[in-house]
Formats: structure tokens, C-alpha cells, sequence
């Protein structure tokens, strides 16, 4: 546990110092550049002045100006002046995206294991294997025991037995236990099949997940984009949906809806 402490902190020292290097690097860049603008102004305006005060000094030696160049000149050095005490407003402001990603401390159960059913479902060695036994019902909803919110978790799974439907995914943790969980509005996940992509509770056509007896399959549960990922190792067939939090609030939970006996799935990892 100590060493894993000591990599973590390593890893928020390098977050610290980085941060800390890109704000000097952008604060030195905003500096330069404001330097650069006033600079520029003052020497603008003094430019201006010079050649003002040119026009002043040849129009008296040669004598030649009337009234409206006096007066043109005096108006002239009084914009200048104007410019020069109320000169063009400058600000610094923030910007819109974060100069800075906050890092975060995601804790996580050490091992996923399967805690809840709706039914026909029993669990072995402590929660890490689901069993499908016979009984009335058609389907049986499986659940984790963990809760997701920030931060993404891979879990890899083993189908040791199967027969008839399988489906891996997500659902949020406010939806009811139920038979057909699958229909539930915040189910997100694939059937195995052609044609069984369950997206807020509804089949959505596309392709189902591909594992059959003796398959690992890893399930992606991205919280910082909002997406689930199945990978099948053996055919490395990938799946991706997109999840709707209005639809699937958090936290979110693993989520099996499984089929007929003797079904037998195992958490790896």
C-alpha cells in the first residue's frame, strides 16, 4: 500500500509542478504581450506628437499659416492630449476554458462483485460468481456492488457457461430492481446478438456484444465522458455507447440482465 501511496503522490507532484510551469508560462506571455501593447501605444502617440510639433515649428518659421491652421493645430493637440491621459481601455480577463484540469482522488471497492438480483440468480464465493438457476421467470437483473461517479473502471469478466441471452452494461442506481431491467429508462448496453443495443431502456438496432462460452470480455465504464465501452478479447470486437446522464444519472452501476440456467459468469478483475 505504500508504494502505491508513494506513485500516486508522485504522480500529484508532477501534476503540481506542471501546473504551476504552464501558469508562470501563460502570466509571463499575458505580461509581454501587455508591455508590447502599451509600449506600442506611447510610441504611436509620440509619433504623432513629433510630427505635430514639426508642423507647429515650420509654420512659424515660413510664417505661412492662417487662423484654421491654428486652430486645427490646437484641436489636433488636444485629442493627442486626450489620448494620451484617457488612452484606449485595456483588461485582462479570464478565460473561458480552465487554465488548469483539477485532478481528483477516485477511490474504488478493491474487487467489483455481484450484490443484488431480481431473482432466479444465486452468488458464489462472495458475490464473484452469478449463477442462473431455473425458476418462472424469463430474465433476472444482476447488479454490482460498487457505485460510479468520476473517473473510469475497467472490469473483465469470464463466461464460464451460457445459454440464451446475455446483456452487459450500465444502469443508474436510482432505477428499481426488475425482470425486465433491460426496458428500464436508464439501461445502457448490448445483448449478445445482431440488433440488440439497449440505449435509455429501448433497443436501438446496431450490433450486440459477440461472446459466447469460455469468452472474456472487458466492460469500460467512463465517467468523465459519459461512455461504456465492451471489448470481447477473443474476437477484439469493440462496442461503445455514448450514456445520456439526464437519462442514466450517477452513480452508476454494473448491470447484467441474464437469461436461462445454467448461465455462469465471473468477475476477473
Amino acid at each position: 500500500m505504500k508504494v502505491l501511496q508513494d506513485e500516486l503522490i508522485k504522480k500529484i507532484d508532477i501534476w503540481e509542478h506542471e501546473s504551476i510551469a504552464k501558469i508562470k508560462r501563460i502570466a509571463d506571455e499575458t505580461r509581454n504581450e501587455l508591455i508590447q501593447h502599451t509600449t506600442g501605444y506611447l510610441s504611436y502617440k509620440k509619433l504623432k506628437l513629433e510630427k505635430l510639433t514639426n508642423e507647429l515649428r515650420q509654420g512659424r518659421q515660413n510664417i505661412d499659416f492662417v487662423e484654421t491652421d491654428l486652430r486645427e493645430w490646437i484641436d489636433k493637440l488636444n485629442q493627442l492630449k486626450e489620448e494620451i491621459i484617457n488612452p484606449a481601455k485595456v483588461v485582462v480577463r479570464d478565460a473561458c476554458a480552465p487554465l488548469i484540469t483539477k485532478i481528483h482522488v477516485d477511490v474504488f471497492e478493491t474487487f467489483e462483485l455481484f450484490e443484488r438480483t431480481s431473482g432466479k440468480t444465486i452468488f458464489e464465493e462472495s458475490g464473484k460468481v452469478v449463477v442462473v438457476q431455473d425458476g418462472p421467470y424469463n430474465y433476472t437483473e444482476v447488479r454490482g456492488k460498487n457505485e460510479y461517479t468520476t473517473g473510469h473502471r475497467t472490469l473483465c469478466f469470464k463466461i464460464e457457461q451460457l445459454n440464451g441471452w446475455s446483456l452487459f452494461g450500465i444502469i443508474s442506481k436510482s432505477s428499481p430492481l426488475q425482470e425486465h431491467s433491460y426496458s428500464s429508462p436508464s439501461c445502457y448496453g448490448w445483448y449478445n446478438g445482431d440488433y440488440f443495443v439497449y440505449r435509455n431502456g429501448q433497443s436501438v438496432g446496431g450490433q450486440g456484444h459477440d461472446a459466447v462460452e469460455n469468452d472474456i470480455v472487458n466492460l469500460t465504464i467512463d465517467c468523465d465522458h459519459r461512455l461504456i465501452r465492451l471489448i470481447n478479447e477473443r474476437t477484439n470486437r469493440t462496442l461503445e455507447l455514448l450514456v445520456d446522464i439526464d437519462k442514466c444519472p450517477f452513480p452508476w452501476q454494473l448491470h447484467l440482465n441474464l437469461n436461462l440456467a445454467p448461465t455462469r459468469i465471473r468477475i476477473l478483475s
